[in-house]
Parts: C-alpha cells; sequence; structure tokens
C-alpha cells in the first residue's frame, strides 16, 4: 500500500492525477501507466468508475496518441491525505488539459 501511496504522489507533482471534488482525475497515454492507477486505487480502497478517451496528443508530424482519463472516487477514509498532498503540490489542471478542452 505505501508503494501505491508513493506512486500516486508522484502522479500529482506530474500533474498525470488531480483531485476534483470528491473524484480523482488521472489522464496518461500510456495504457500501462493506466492498468497501475487502477492497480493503486484498488489497493488503497478506491475504485476507477469511468475511462474514456478525451483527446489526441501530438507526437510529430502525422503521429499522435490518444489521451486516456480514468476517473475514480477519492477512497473514504484514507483518501484525505492524498487530496491534501495534492492541494499543497498538485496543479487544478492536468498536463493535457489544453489538448483535450
Amino acid at each position: 500500500m505505501q508503494n501505491s501511496i508513493k506512486q500516486l504522489k508522484g502522479w500529482i507533482r506530474s500533474q498525470h492525477l488531480i483531485c476534483e471534488g470528491t473524484d480523482f482525475i488521472f489522464e496518461t497515454v500510456d495504457q500501462t501507466q493506466l492498468e497501475k492507477f487502477e492497480k493503486c486505487m484498488d489497493e488503497i480502497g478506491g475504485k476507477v468508475r469511468q475511462i474514456k478517451a478525451v483527446g489526441n496528443w501530438p507526437m510529430g508530424p502525422n503521429r499522435s496518441f490518444k489521451i486516456l482519463r480514468a476517473i475514480a472516487s477519492v477512497p473514504r477514509p484514507g483518501g484525505e491525505s492524498l487530496v491534501t498532498y495534492w492541494a499543497k503540490r498538485g496543479g487544478k489542471q492536468t498536463r493535457y488539459s489544453d489538448i483535450n478542452t
């Protein structure tokens, strides 16, 4: 569980994971990172409610990757410390927000 919390904090600092209301929103272009997020949420008692593609990340001429967004409820109890950490070290938008709006 400690590794999951450490990973989630890393995603908060890198602006892949934000908090919005009572939800965690995780965005990535890497399917394996999405699977790791789901595993981390399971380990801390949360559950991913929705996964969808929200845009494309350009990676050079004629090449782009789908931006995947996962929405999970903040687990209660237990998730409050991550929300506090996000409030201190995180951002209000993910690193892909400019593209998928």
